[in-house]
């Protein structure tokens, strides 16, 4: 039997950043968390879902979140727990509630790109080494600031990475870590980083794909822009395809009625007159409709289009 995989996502943070409460806002019409979940179940490894939230917004949650996300994924175990003081502490709560202990995944809730490929090559590092997390080169110049905003050094950006998560861990080595790391009076805002601690490895998987995570309103505005206009299968582009599809339906007995009795009318009647100019503007319909599909297919490609 392969080794399972269970996933603790953490959504117990306060949005201060953000100025209001993210996960469960709508965003493209459904709550952020949700979207978060709904790309999580995509995953084929995944065993179980744990929870970790804000116990004020339990109620909210199920009702907004979980309700529609087991209608989807009736399968996969989804459960919450109450989080903690401190992020480390959430996670922990998390870990704890666990009942698949081979490999355990922490995301980010404000993470709504999560993609099964992402997943798969994350897992397969952690099975290698024990210990895996997503991320890419920094690419921007680094440096370091004292308090007062003034630069003390440029730092080498050449050896720099920015992780994000997923991160896998084998469960026993992520729980160990966390327990020295608390022991030790740490706090930590990012869970490589107790592995780390205790001397274990941890091997960075590069990618290059979008994986924002949503702190800033800025990123929420990035977000909606990419989920309306950037991926394929979007709800708009579809929508859109369906109302083009319609005009063309209604254009089309147009066109072929107003030439059958332009046909059937004397030449120089009224009459004639009035169905060659209802064709001609039927014509000029359908060519706007042609540009208009083209619009919408580079602006909403489907998957086919994109590979």
């Amino acid at each position: 039997m392969s080794p399972t995989l269970s996933a603790v996502i953490v959504a117990a943070g306060a949005s201060r950043r953000m100025g209001f409460d993210k996960l469960l806002t709508p965003l493209v019409g459904r709550p952020l968390l949700l979207h978060t979940l709904s790309r999580l179940r995509t995953s084929a490894h995944l065993a179980e879902v744990v929870l970790v939230i804000r116990p004020d917004a339990r109620e909210a949650i199920e009702s907004a979140v979980l309700a529609p996300f087991r209608e989807e994924a009736v399968d996969l175990p989804i459960r919450m727990v109450d989080g903690g003081a401190e992020r480390q502490d959430s996670v922990r709560l998390g870990l704890a509630a666990v009942e698949h202990r081979d490999y355990v995944m922490i995301q980010d809730a404000a993470r709504p790109f999560l993609t099964p490929e992402l997943v798969a090559g994350v897992l397969a590092a952690a099975h290698e080494v024990g210990a895996a997390v997503c991320g890419h080169a920094a690419s921007d110049t680094l440096k370091r600031v004292d308090a007062a905003g003034r630069v003390e050094e440029t730092v080498d950006r050449s050896v720099i990475w920015q992780v994000q998560t997923p991160q896998i861990f084998r469960y026993e080595l992520l729980v160990r870590a966390y327990e020295a790391a608390v022991a030790d009076g740490r706090v930590l805002t990012d869970d490589t980083a107790a592995v780390e601690f205790v001397g274990e490895p941890v091997k960075v998987v590069p990618y290059e794909g979008l994986n924002l995570k949503l702190t800033r309103p800025m990123d929420w505005h990035l977000a909606a822009a990419y989920m309306t206009c950037g991926e394929a299968g979007s709800p708009q582009g579809q929508r859109l395809r369906h109302l083009m599809h319609e005009i063309n339906n209604h254009l089309t007995p147009l066109l072929g009625y107003s030439f059958l009795v332009g046909n059937d009318l004397p030449e120089d009647s009224k009459g004639k007159k009035f169905a060659d100019n209802i064709l001609a503007a039927s014509e000029n319909c359908q060519e706007v409709a042609r540009e208009m599909q083209k619009l919408i297919r580079e602006l909403f490609p489907r998957e086919e289009e994109t590979k």
